[in-house]
């Protein structure tokens, strides 16, 4: 179904079919829960937090064959765009390339994808930064993210 069809739907339902609706959609779909908490004035900080941590359990190896699982912390903030919070966007790309570019500092890993995503993700955040006109705020995270990447040869266009 199209928005434009959901919204002619939506305008059918009286009051207590869409709270009715939205109470369902909170209770069974987790990142609908999310974005509700957030629009309800939940503070942004606590998803934050709740992403960080999971970011982080993908992005540093583990296991005895330090196995990469960046991919599926890439996956993660893609699905977090999707609820287009920008402040949480940023947070977790940066912190994802800050993750990363740790990686890289501990471990020596060199992989040109492996960069290339990181640069898109940088990208990524410096938009979003940029969206929200927050560039004062980030100056500083951004500064230590450049100086690191420039100690491995990475160059971030900012």
């Amino acid at each position: 179904m199209g928005l434009r069809d959901l919204k002619k739907e939506l305008h059918k339902m009286d009051k207590s079919e869409m709270i009715k609706l939205i109470s369902e959609m909170y209770s069974k779909i987790p990142s609908a829960k999310e974005f509700l908490d957030v629009f309800s004035g939940m503070k942004i900080e606590t998803l934050i937090e709740k992403y960080k941590k999971e970011i982080e359990r993908y992005v540093f190896p583990s296991g005895r064959e330090m196995i990469l699982r960046e991919t599926e912390a890439r996956k993660i903030i893609r699905t977090v765009r999707k609820m287009k919070i920008t402040e949480l966007n940023v947070e977790l790309e940066l912190y994802y390339v800050e993750c990363c570019l740790e990686i890289i500092q501990d471990f020596g890993y060199s992989d040109e994808n492996y960069y290339i995503s990181i640069e898109k993700m940088f990208d990524s955040a410096i938009k979003g930064i940029s969206e929200i006109g927050a560039e004062k705020k980030y100056k500083r995270r951004i500064n230590d993210i450049l100086s690191v990447a420039s100690e491995f040869g990475i160059d971030f266009y900012y």
